[in-house]
C-alpha cells in the first residue's frame, strides 16, 4: 500500500483532537517516525528560550533518528507555515541565524475558516447570487 503524504483531517478527528500526539498523526499519517521527529521539533522549540533555536542538528541523536528524517519533517513543518527559518539579519533574535515558530499555519486556517464562513451565508443582492451561481463554470 502506498504512503499517504497528505493531510487528512475531518470533523471527527478534529473534534477528537487532544494533545500533541494527535496533531502529529493528522499532519504524518503514516510515517511514525515522522511523527516522533515533528514532536520532537515542537518540544525542543516550546520549551526553548524565545522559542529559538540556533539549529536543530541536535535533535536526531538525541532523539534517535536518522538526520534524514530531520530534514524531511523540517522542510515539511516549514512548507505547511508551522516553522520558520530566522536570518542572522533579524533584530528579533539578536541577529542570530535559527529556527522559530510560524504564525503562518495558524492564520491561513482562521482565514480558511472564515472563508467558509462568509460562502455560506447570502448576501441579498441579486448580483451576489449571480456572482455565486456564475462560478460553477469557472471551477
Amino acid at each position: 500500500m502506498a504512503t499517504r503524504t497528505k493531510i487528512e483531517l475531518n470533523p471527527a478527528m478534529a473534534r477528537n483532537l487532544a494533545g500533541l500526539d494527535d496533531l502529529a498523526r493528522v499532519l504524518f499519517p503514516d510515517r511514525r517516525s515522522h511523527r516522533r521527529i515533528f514532536v520532537a521539533i515542537w518540544v525542543e522549540l516550546k520549551y526553548a528560550h524565545d522559542h529559538f533555536l540556533p539549529s536543530l542538528s541536535h535533535i536526531p541523536e538525541q532523539y534517535g533518528a536518522p538526520p534524514r528524517v530531520l530534514e524531511t519533517v523540517r522542510a515539511r513543518m516549514k512548507k505547511m507555515g508551522l516553522l520558520k527559518r530566522v536570518s542572522g539579519f533579524d533584530p528579533r533574535h539578536g541577529h542570530k541565524a535559527g529556527w522559530t515558530f510560524s504564525d503562518r499555519f495558524t492564520g491561513a486556517l482562521s482565514r480558511l475558516s472564515e472563508a467558509v464562513r462568509s460562502a455560506r451565508h447570502s448576501q441579498e443582492t441579486a448580483t451576489s447570487e449571480q456572482k455565486d451561481r456564475d462560478s460553477v463554470h469557472y471551477v
